[in-house]
């Protein structure tokens, strides 16, 4: 972590309550957020919003930038940040860089500290950091997100938590800044385990809604008035009305800005991935989900890596002349 600039927020008007036992009842909200890319950016904001003192990290010198100008405060170290704060949560693109930087915490933080992931990793590696972590005298909890770069800007993020159930309560008042839905899944791993099913099937959902889309278009239909028509008769759902896949339907969506800035396509096979290796793991075949992964993966390949996977509908509206 010797990369790391890290930040520091505070305002006077903020009191956090925690009613967890060693905290405060009124003790200021002391966090380190490490992950600050389209999603973990605006969710730190967020926090800084409500006065929580949160320092920051990412190796994206912007990002860093963007955090100075919401008014931050340099640490010298991430050990020195990690030391003056409760609370850790990690928004990251993999299990390994959360592996990483937990350890990392791990060595100077408080006990009964707060480890929080909201990033999508594997169930398996989740509970193995919890395990890890609880261990050390840590309160660990996995709380992956739904609701996108929007739902993280206008702080309306649905939470998937796996926490023991006794942590629920105060895990909710460390994210409701941040969220509008709180979601207990049961023990550590289970947010994981709802938000890789739920990554799935919008991965597919999207890649049929494209279908169905170049369909139409291809055969003459205005493709605001066939999205009009869905989004009211029964193929309407979540890719159609909130984030709908062909340029200039919708303001402020990926495909309105060439897909950039969204939920890439790397991170969406990545997601994938994860389910199916669990499915694999307990001998359940996912036709339809393998068939779907190797639509992003092709158009991975070729090159679009970093565009919103809703950039599948060019992929399929081309005919796979991408």
């Amino acid at each position: 972590m010797s990369r790391a600039i890290l930040f520091s927020f505070k305002k006077n008007n903020f009191k956090f309550f925690i009613s967890k036992k060693n905290f405060s009842s009124t003790s200021e909200a002391s966090v380190t957020f490490v992950g600050l890319g389209n999603m973990g950016l605006p969710m730190a904001q967020n926090l800084i919003k409500t006065g929580a003192k949160v320092s920051g990290f990412d190796f994206n010198q912007s990002n860093v930038d963007t955090l100075i100008k919401s008014g931050g405060t340099r640490y010298d170290t991430f050990q020195s940040a990690i030391e003056n704060s409760e609370i850790l949560i990690t928004m990251l693109p993999n299990a390994n860089a959360v592996k990483n930087v937990w350890d990392d915490a791990a060595k100077y933080a408080k006990k009964n500290s707060v480890f929080i992931d909201s990033s999508t990793i594997s169930p398996i590696d989740a509970q193995n950091l919890a395990k890890a972590n609880e261990s050390n005298g840590y309160i660990c909890a996995d709380a992956p997100v739904s609701g996108g770069v929007m739902g993280a800007t206008k702080a309306t993020l649905s939470f998937m938590i796996g926490t023991k159930k006794d942590n629920f309560e105060l895990i909710k008042k460390i994210l409701t800044p941040m969220g509008k839905n709180f979601f207990y899944c049961g023990e550590n791993s289970s947010g994981q385990i709802a938000k890789i099913c739920n990554n799935l099937c919008l991965g597919i959902t999207m890649a049929g809604l494209s279908e169905s889309l170049a369909l139409g278009v291809k055969l003459g239909i205005d493709s605001k008035v066939l999205s009009e028509i869905m989004g009211v008769s029964s193929g309407r759902c979540w890719s159609l009305d909130t984030y709908n896949p062909i340029p200039n339907v919708m303001e402020n969506v990926p495909s309105s800005r060439n897909y950039e800035n969204g939920f890439s396509m790397e991170l969406m096979t990545k997601d994938i991935n994860i389910a199916l290796e669990c499915a694999k793991k307990i001998e359940l075949d996912l036709e339809l989900s393998n068939k779907t992964q190797e639509h992003y993966e092709k158009i991975k390949e070729k090159g679009f890596k970093n565009k919103d996977f809703s950039f599948v509908y060019q992929y399929i509206l081309n005919n796979k002349k991408i």
